[in-house]
């Protein structure tokens, strides 16, 4: 399909990309998800909750990553790359799609993999790279430059070509491109929804004044608020403030790194079609909230495992790690006062796969450190049925 985006700014359709994607994703109306305020007379926050589905981006394996790959994956292929190299934790949802959409178009996917606190997800993202035959390079901390540059010359010598280097989440000025795409996507939305076009699919959903997502490596949020501010810039009827919950470590996701990653992506999209409006950092109404993330990458909060809970009860499923700990801070924003239910319209963004995950292979495949980090979480809680 045509994005919207390549539409209002056909010059940015001459990147190459490969569909991914089943586009647009829905928009679901959230209203069950919150529970009764006993201080209120009606459910809160709510004069309009709604959650874009992106968990659906791909039946295989969806979530926001899959709409940066488009993009980065499809430079691979244009260039004649025969393997790829990518960066995350161990439950990263990243790595994982990489290694997936990577190998259904025949190339060979790298990992750098840096701990994190033991979980089932973890365990069971780890159980299906090996399933997939995903070369792991495990590390102690975050920085794997160094197992880059070795898999780099390794992977060259090899196959006579340099992998393609994917960045921590998919997230730089190419795969950020992907979510610019999703703002117009949801103005286009909203546009035929006051044409009456999908009114019956949509509901009551209309311009959003917020929008909560998950913010690991920015790309999804520092995206999404270049988008609005485009539509802002040319007349839309929407411009909404996005607020991006830390959910990794400070030395990831950073003010400064948001600025520079947007004035990146704004360039880059400004090179290829001279049509697109020239933004700084200021014009974006984008907000990087810390409050949530402790006690840590992975780490479980009382906040999350309820948010978790509120929204699988209503049919929509998050983990705790990235999804669980930004609805958690929408939940604290309602019970603050920051949002108010006459004024806000609210638009909670699901980055999560939602669907079932890919098959598991067996653990013996995994590098030593990690055959006995996954045994380490079937210890705390409980191997998967058949393995």
């Amino acid at each position: 399909m045509k994005l919207p985006l390549f539409e209002r700014f056909p010059g940015i359709a001459a990147l190459p990309r490969v569909e991914l994607c089943d586009l647009p994703t829905p928009v679901a109306n959230g209203a069950d998800i919150l529970p009764l305020d006993e201080d209120a007379e009606e459910i809160w926050p709510v004069h309009g909750l709604w959650v874009k589905r992106d968990d659906l981006t791909n039946a295989i394996y969806g979530g926001n990553k899959v709409r940066k790959l488009e993009f980065l994956l499809g430079q691979a292929k244009a260039q004649g790359r025969a393997a790829v190299l990518t960066f995350g934790a161990y439950g990263s949802n990243h790595a994982l799609a990489t290694a997936v959409h990577a190998r259904a178009l025949g190339l060979e996917p790298h990992v750098v993999l840096s701990p994190q606190a033991p979980g089932p997800f973890a365990a069971a993202t780890l159980r299906a790279h090996a399933a997939l035959g995903t070369v792991i390079h495990p590390i102690d901390g975050w920085d794997g430059r160094r197992e880059a540059v070795l898999a780099r010359r390794g992977l060259a010598r090899r196959d006579g070509v340099e992998p393609y280097v994917i960045p921590m989440g998919g997230t730089n000025s190419l795969g950020t491109i992907g979510y610019v795409n999703a703002a117009f996507e949801v103005a286009a939305q909203v546009r035929e929804l006051d044409l009456g076009a999908i009114a019956f699919a949509l509901g009551d959903f209309v311009a959003p004044d917020v929008v909560y997502v998950a913010g690991g490596t920015l790309g999804t949020a520092v995206g999404l608020a270049i988008g609005f501010a485009a539509l802002e810039r040319a007349g839309a009827r929407m411009a909404p403030q996005v607020l991006a919950i830390r959910v990794t470590p400070g030395e990831v996701a950073n003010e400064p790194f948001a600025e520079k990653l947007a004035a990146e992506t704004i360039m880059l999209m400004r090179s290829l079609d001279s049509a697109f409006p020239e933004l700084t950092f200021a014009d974006l109404r984008l907000e990087l909230r810390h409050e949530f993330f402790d006690p840590g990458y992975g780490v479980p909060t009382s906040e999350s495992i309820e948010a978790v809970k509120l929204a699988g009860a209503a049919g929509v499923k998050l983990e705790t790690t990235y999804t669980g700990k930004a609805f958690a801070a929408l939940m604290a924003d309602t019970k603050s006062g920051r949002l108010q239910g006459a004024r806000d319209h609210v638009l909670f963004w699901d980055t999560y796969h939602s669907g079932p995950m890919p098959p598991a292979g067996p653990v013996e495949a995994l590098p030593p450190p990690l055959q006995a980090y996954v045994a380490e979480c079937d210890r705390l809680f409980g191997a998967p049925a058949g393995g």
